[in-house]
């Protein structure tokens, strides 16, 4: 095996080398430190985190930044030396387009910073790419009869009737012959025809078409994901000069069901009482509060007499009524013959005789009668069970109150009105009478168009 021979100086080189790679390096040192320290520094460092290697402490040193930063509201253009964050940062409205390269174990926060607007530039730019796609392919033509598409076309037309920048039928077709116009004179410049007129057709045709194609095309709507209450399509508009507007649209039938859905929830959510009372108080079920309430007053009158009636109210009975009238007859029949008695005893003109004392006694007889017909008359009282028909007459007055005013017997007994609305009629009348417009969020109404012989309800969602 052949030795190698190495001279002093490659000796002194290698163990250099080797001293070198024992020793750590003071580029690679990593210094851990807490946020609100490193938020404490950016005032002094006009908000350059990059700065934070010229100081002594954090001089060619890596950082690992313990807790959650917030560096939100400043003109921070970069994370500099910080290469992990143990915690959540808050980036939102600062000028950094990147956290590259750092490891952040939290939540970031980037709204409206450059690295979220960077996002957003490519999310549009992918969706205009997809609009150009079917453009290109012309799959929402309304000869194609593609659902979503139609619903596109049924905005398009509500936007141009509302003068927002869109195409009009006729500008559609003055683009094609324009776009085929500039076919012919680019075919022409390059055939050697550089006369000063052609640049200046070039120039106009060109410019026309700038102009046309910044005004909105169906193909400039983009679709949702997601359905706009299970039927209606939903669009959002992502670029020009209406960017951020939301439309749905559908067929008159799926807005009928979309809006019922609508108001379902919307009742769920808010309950009843968020209507106008002498509105919602219209679809009580009322055959239903009728009859809990018969029953329990019936239930109620009946066990608990006392609570419901004094001894006015208490009637004698048919039998007790023709026995009062019999004994009332009776005792005034005796009083007239006692009366009659007396007379004729009185016209005796002997008081010792025989005839006298007989009629004294029939006299006391007839008194024994009266008193005892009266005291029998006294006795005749009503029974203090009420009637059965005292009893209906009772539930019928406390009936017709809860007829009357239903929502104040609730409120007596401490009902909840919720329970006794029939909320199916309820949501049905409430978009009989409000109409599909309590879906849109921007100003409650809504628009109809046609596509064909087809209606379409178009709303505008913010």
């Amino acid at each position: 095996m052949e030795k190698i021979k190495l001279k002093k100086q490659d000796i002194t080189k290698l163990a250099q080398i080797l001293k070198e790679q024992d020793e750590p390096s003071q580029e690679n040192e990593v210094i851990e430190v807490g946020a609100h320290e490193i938020e404490r520094y950016l005032p002094v460092l006009d908000n350059n985190l990059n700065a934070l290697t010229k100081l002594k402490k954090f001089k060619d040193k890596k950082i690992i930044v313990v807790g959650n930063l917030d560096i939100s509201d400043r003109p921070v253009k970069s994370l500099g030396p910080i290469i992990k964050i143990v915690g959540n940062l808050n980036m939102s409205r600062t000028d950094i387009a990147s956290v590259e390269g750092v490891d952040i174990t939290g939540r970031v926060s980037d709204w409206n910073s450059e690295r979220a607007k960077i996002k957003e530039r490519k999310r549009v730019a992918g969706l205009m790419s997809e609009a150009q796609s079917r453009r290109e392919d012309d799959d929402w033509s309304i000869e194609g009869g593609d659902p979503l598409g139609l619903a596109a076309h049924a905005v398009i037309q509500v936007m141009g009737e509302e003068s927002y920048d869109v195409r009009t039928e006729a500008e559609v077709e003055e683009l094609r012959q324009l776009k085929e116009r500039l076919g012919n004179l680019y075919y022409d410049q390059e055939q050697g025809n550089e006369t000063e007129e052609l640049e200046d057709e070039i120039s106009q045709v060109e410019g026309r078409i700038e102009e046309i194609e910044e005004l909105y095309d169906v193909y400039d709507l983009v679709p949702s994901r997601y359905n706009y209450w299970g039927k209606l399509y939903r669009f959002d508009i992502e670029w020009g000069p209406n960017k951020g507007y939301e439309y749905a649209a559908g067929k008159e039938s799926d807005a009928e069901d979309a809006a019922l859905e609508y108001a379902r929830d919307y009742i769920r959510d808010n309950g009843v009482t968020v209507f106008n009372a002498s509105f919602y108080t219209d679809y009580l079920d009322k055959e239903g509060l009728l009859d809990y309430f018969r029953d329990f007053y019936e239930e109620d009158i009946r066990n608990n007499p006392d609570a419901y009636f004094d001894e006015d109210d208490y009637e004698l009975t048919t039998e007790q009524e023709e026995r009062k009238e019999q004994l009332e007859e009776y005792i005034e029949e005796m009083e007239q013959l006692k009366s009659d008695t007396e007379d004729e005893q009185r016209d005796l003109e002997d008081s010792d005789s025989d005839e006298y004392y007989d009629l004294d006694e029939k006299i006391k007889e007839i008194e024994a009668n009266i008193e005892t017909a009266q005291n029998e008359l006294d006795e005749i009282e009503p029974d203090k069970e009420p009637t059965e028909e005292m009893i209906e007459t009772k539930v019928d007055y406390y009936v017709d109150e809860v007829k009357y005013d239903p929502r104040a017997k609730l409120d007596e007994f401490g009902m909840d009105i919720e329970d006794w609305i029939d909320k199916e009629a309820l949501a049905q009348g409430f978009v009989d009478s409000d109409g599909y417009g309590i879906m849109s969020g921007y100003d409650g109404s809504y628009e109809t168009t046609y596509i064909g012989d087809e209606q379409y309800i178009v709303l505008r969602l913010n």
